[in-house]
């Protein structure tokens, strides 16, 4: 212990799979050891993971790496950990049992989710997806789904705004869309310009080259005008550091109404 805190390196980490030592658990460490050790270099506090039970390390990901950010036992990311304390709040499963469509499925929440007979997967570009689509122009009938899941995916869409409308014809009255995207909270309108096409720009202006714009605290309204009823999840402070999420994002379950 150090200051109070628990301190893991590459070398002292061990136990057994739940404490994240499995065989996928040690070869993602020595990768984030070997790409950046500067992560551990202070020690690491132990996290854990609500969507597999990992209990330990959690390495970096991105460019630059955001530190602390990655399961290093399913790959899960901040924001897929927040949806799943949103769907198990209060020791349920609030999707078991619902019809859900799940864009650009992400490998954490797509393996969670794989036993809901239920559960449909729809990308445009992705391959073995149930329904490759452009989210623009479903070819779903209305009112089809109780669930439609769409992380980090609405800012790079050209026309955002005719697909929230879209996710809102395809969802069943009383249905919920979970979505996060990245979001400027110190900004009330979103950032957009579509003349800024030139990836190092759209990087510059958007925070990520394929990025269409950098959304503000009207994105709640957006979603708004698409007919949502628009809610936001996230979890105390301590809570925050637990589970290793963003203490800048939280989770949008927009509904529509019954």
């Amino acid at each position: 212990m150090e200051g109070g805190r628990q301190v893991i390196s590459p070398e002292t980490a061990r136990g057994d799979r739940k404490r994240g030592t499995g065989w996928t658990v040690r070869r993602r460490i020595a990768t984030a050891w070997l790409h950046d050790r500067a992560q551990f270099a202070d020690g690491k506090l132990p996290r854990e993971c609500p969507i597999c039970g990992h209990i330990g390390i959690m390495i970096g990901v991105g460019h630059p790496p955001r530190w602390d950010a990655r399961c290093a036992q399913c790959g899960s990311r901040e924001r897929h950990r927040l949806l799943w304390l949103w769907v198990t709040e209060g020791g349920g499963n609030r999707l078991a049992g619902k019809r859900i469509l799940h864009f650009a499925p992400e490998k954490a929440l797509r393996r969670a989710l794989r036993g809901n007979p239920g559960y449909e997967t729809a990308d445009l570009l992705q391959r073995g997806v149930t329904h490759q689509v452009d989210i623009t122009r479903l070819p779903m009938a209305s009112e089809t789904y109780d669930v439609v899941i769409a992380n980090h995916v609405l800012e790079h869409i050209d026309a955002d705004r005719l697909a929230m409308r879209e996710l809102f014809r395809v969802l069943k009255p009383g249905g919920i869309a979970l979505l996060t995207a990245p979001i400027n909270p110190t900004r009330q309108e979103t950032y957009e310009n579509p003349a800024i096409t030139d990836p190092v720009a759209r990087a510059a202006h958007f925070n990520a080259p394929d990025h269409r714009r950098y959304y503000g605290l009207d994105f709640a309204q957006r979603l708004g005008e698409a007919g949502f009823r628009t809610e936001t999840f996230r979890l105390p402070q301590d809570q925050e550091v637990r589970f290793s999420l963003l203490p800048m994002e939280w989770l949008y379950v927009a509904t529509r109404p019954g």
